[in-house]
């Protein structure tokens, strides 16, 4: 039996309106972050240490990211979940706090990670 097409929901402005923005800043961000992410295995020249590692690798996908975040974002917003754009538009933002985390802890010493 075919269920009888209900009407669905509007989307969000407010969300649309976030979409736009973040991918303007995305399409920004992504030659710096591209410069940043080809620049850090400079970082491998202080020598053997698993934080140092840590940040190249980070600094590698970092763009990926940038990229990646606002496109599914669109592709979520098309589908109508909501709560998953909101998510897929801020995960950009996982790196930074990745990047914090990596500064506080210092590259001098090894750290048993």
């Amino acid at each position: 039996m075919i269920e009888p097409d209900t009407p669905r929901p509007p989307r969000s402005k407010t969300l649309r309106l976030w979409l736009i923005i973040g991918s303007v800043v995305a399409v920004l961000a992504i030659f710096p972050a591209a410069m940043m992410g080809m620049m850090s295995v400079m970082a491998s020249d202080a020598g053997v240490n698993t934080m140092i590692y840590v940040f190249i690798w980070t600094m590698l996908t970092f763009p990926l990211a940038i990229v990646l975040g606002p496109v599914l974002a669109w592709v979520a917003y098309a589908l109508r979940r909501e709560q998953a754009s909101w998510i897929l538009l801020f995960a950009p933002f996982a790196w930074v706090l990745a990047l914090i985390v990596i500064f506080s802890l210092g590259f001098g010493e090894p750290h048993p990670i």
